[in-house]
């Protein structure tokens, strides 16, 4: 790559939300620090973890623009603090125990320097277990007519956008614990968002088995449910429709574990 379009690609602020990780936290930063992207703000925000997460952000901190490690309102108000710091143009956050694959920011870099008017840049997610290993591959599309007929998934993790499309929407709601993400993105679209796709994977998704919780998955399944009817979301739409089923009746129509699983930082705090 040529001197120029190094210089020319622009700042990725990565915000990491983490509490008692520990056994995950290392892979994480690790696959953000050796990215070796030139243009990386870097923040850890860990929730006062009692697992030995703070010895391994202080083992880092020297390459970190900020960390903390102190109690704090959750992930979601986690994530926000990170944002509020952070002075990327683009913003995206990795989760503690998800990790990315190598050369991801410097295709997501390119591809916003290449497309300016590209709000939202994403790729494809790989779900690996809590070894690593690989299950399979997320090839989702990002479109409002798809959250709203088919399926209400959001690939966050292998998810950029522009620091202005994050405040036009009006930034994370921390009200959510599980589904803050899904409200977000939707909410992005809806502020008139433009993504682009790259055909590639970005990120590692991690399932943990034992997060599959019912009383968790509940809460996940109540809260993209209200999002779904909050924005009005084609109300004669397959989702809307679950979701009003889910809200009348108790009935759960997502089931996939990734809300869960996104959100086992949060689950105790």
């Amino acid at each position: 790559m040529l001197r120029s379009e190094i210089v020319s690609l622009p700042r990725i602020s990565i915000v990491t939300p983490s509490y008692n990780q520990a056994a995950y936290l290392e892979r994480a930063i690790g696959s953000v620090l050796d990215q070796n992207y030139p243009a990386l703000e870097y923040l850890v925000l860990d929730g006062g973890s009692t697992d030995g997460s703070a010895e391994i952000i202080r083992r880092h901190a020297a390459r970190l623009a900020f960390s903390r490690s102190s109690p704090d309102g959750g992930q979601a108000a986690a994530i926000g603090e990170g944002f509020s710091r952070a002075s990327g143009e683009i913003l995206a956050w990795l989760n503690s125990d998800d990790y990315f694959e190598p050369g991801a920011l410097h295709a997501v870099g390119e591809a916003f320097a290449r497309e300016p008017d590209a709000d939202i840049v994403y790729g494809d997610l790989r779900w690996v277990d809590d070894r690593g290993a690989r299950l399979f591959t997320a090839h989702l599309v990002l479109d409002l007519r798809v959250l709203a007929y088919e399926s209400p998934y959001v690939a966050q993790p292998a998810m950029f956008w522009r620091r202005s499309i994050y405040q036009k929407a009006g930034g994370l709601d921390p009200a959510y614990r599980f589904a803050m993400d899904f409200d977000l993105v939707v909410r992005m679209l809806l502020a008139g968002a433009r993504p682009r796709k790259l055909r590639r994977v970005l990120t590692n998704f991690r399932v943990h088995e034992a997060a599959k919780s019912s009383t968790l998955r509940e809460v996940c399944d109540a809260e993209v449910a209200r999002t779904i009817e909050r924005h009005g979301l084609a109300s004669g739409g397959k989702a809307a429709r679950e979701a009003k089923k889910w809200l009348a009746r108790g009935y759960r129509f997502l089931r996939d574990p990734r809300c869960i699983v996104s959100a086992l930082e949060s689950r105790l705090r």
